[in-house]
């Protein structure tokens, strides 16, 4: 949780930067005539820039939320709802790494448009798991390691 503290609160900004900044400074670096062409239809490309700006932000939401739940569920927030923890420093690229990682997996498991992905993800491991249990009467007696999934 504090390490990736810096990464949730951090990703609005280094992901516009990365991804969306960049590219429309080297868009408008090129000659006016090809920067003007690729705006238009059929490219739209700033189209395509504030669209992903969009999912950026929408992503970034998702992470703070995380960060909100993870927070209270640690108790690391007082009674004024402030952070009990003096936070401080940069996110690391490794700790940027884990809020991108955190948000695919809940995109993947949670979202509607993640449906083909989970299928592709598990569904040979949940086919393999039906086939080794399929004479076992009572289903919820089944006790299956997940490794990284914590002790329930």
């Amino acid at each position: 949780m504090i390490s990736s503290n810096p990464s949730c609160r951090q990703y609005r900004r280094i992901a516009h930067l990365n991804v969306t900044h960049r590219r429309r400074q080297n868009f408008y670096a090129l000659p006016s005539a090809e920067w003007q062409l690729l705006s238009a239809p059929p490219f739209n490309f700033l189209k395509t820039l504030e669209r992903v700006d969009d999912a950026i932000d929408a992503n970034a939401d998702i992470a703070a939320e995380i960060l909100e739940i993870g927070l209270e569920s640690f108790g690391l927030r007082n009674e004024h709802g402030l952070n009990q923890i003096d936070w401080h420093g940069e996110a690391k690229s490794s700790d940027l790494d884990k809020a991108r990682s955190t948000i695919r997996q809940f995109y993947r498991d949670w979202s509607s448009e993640g449906a083909t992905e989970r299928r592709a993800s598990y569904g040979p491991v949940m086919r393999d798991i039906d086939g080794a249990f399929a004479k076992v009467a009572d289903k919820g007696a089944i006790k299956i390691l997940v490794p990284g999934a914590g002790k329930y």
